[in-house]
């Protein structure tokens, strides 16, 4: 879970670079413009307003159905906070400096007060939203639905839906998890933790180079599925779960017959086996 510093403004704060809002969670940042290669919903602008920072930066991731992958913007003007997405397909899932390189589609008025636009960077963003006051902790109680959903029990195990494997506890062998997080690479770092026996999360518009997808085949031996983002709300586990149509595969749920067109209900229910 490694921050790194890409920017040192001095007293105006720092601009720091992550593969993921999530690693934001866990401190505030202050005085800090936090860039990180989550989708710029609601649910992963909160992990990094939670504590607090200065301004954020994310991933368009679509942006999908009812656009939840820029549903964090407005959300971050309610509080004030400066934010902008970048654009799908000029950055990574998972690769935080791609959006610094990454060009901006969208901000909210707060950001766009500070002078970013779409077209800039992600990199020339950033700067400008040092301008920013300070950060303050948010209170978000009951904003976000982050609890686990049982969602059907079968004779072998549960399939949950949940918006982050960030938000599981212990492990899950025999249990088939629905999430609302992007499938790319760190997705993949927080399911082994888990060790479910099969899961479905977001393609979250693919990204550069697939870069949303490329969790699954990461998942190796366990049966990983995408559905597509105009399919289902990322960042809404439940929508994973009922609207879900799957977009991408890796080879053990193909191997147990999931196939891209099916919903991710059919998905989950052979994955459960």
């Amino acid at each position: 879970m490694t921050i790194g510093v890409w920017f040192d403004g001095g007293s105006s704060g720092r601009v720091l670079v992550a593969d993921s809002l999530s690693y934001f969670e866990h401190e505030p940042h202050l005085d800090d413009v936090a860039v990180g290669a989550s989708f710029a919903g609601a649910a992963t602008a909160a992990m990094a307003m939670r504590g607090g920072v200065k301004a954020w930066i994310a991933h368009e991731g679509g942006p999908g159905k009812d656009e939840a992958g820029v549903s964090g913007l407005p959300l971050a003007q309610r509080f004030g906070v400066p934010a902008a997405a970048i654009a799908t397909m000029t950055a990574g899932l998972s690769r935080g400096m791609t959006l610094v390189t990454g060009t901006v589609s969208r901000m909210n008025e707060a950001a766009a007060a500070l002078g970013v636009r779409a077209g800039q960077t992600g990199g020339e963003a950033a700067k400008l939203m040092l301008r920013a006051p300070r950060g303050r902790p948010c209170n978000l109680h009951g904003i976000i639905d982050e609890s686990i959903h049982e969602v059907e029990i079968g004779g072998a195990g549960r399939i949950f839906a949940v918006w982050s494997f960030a938000r599981v506890k212990g492990e899950h062998p025999q249990d088939v998890f629905c999430v609302a997080s992007h499938a790319g690479k760190v997705m993949a770092d927080y399911a082994r933790q888990v060790r479910p026996r099969g899961l479905i999360a977001n393609d979250a518009g693919r990204g550069l180079d697939d870069s949303g997808i490329d969790g699954l085949e990461a998942m190796a031996a366990t049966p990983a599925a995408a559905v597509s983002a105009d399919s289902a709300r990322i960042g809404d586990a439940l929508s994973t779960y009922r609207d879900g149509v799957v977009s991408a595969v890796n080879a053990a749920a193909q191997a147990i017959g999931v196939r891209t067109g099916m919903t991710a209900k059919e998905a989950a229910r052979l994955m459960l086996g």
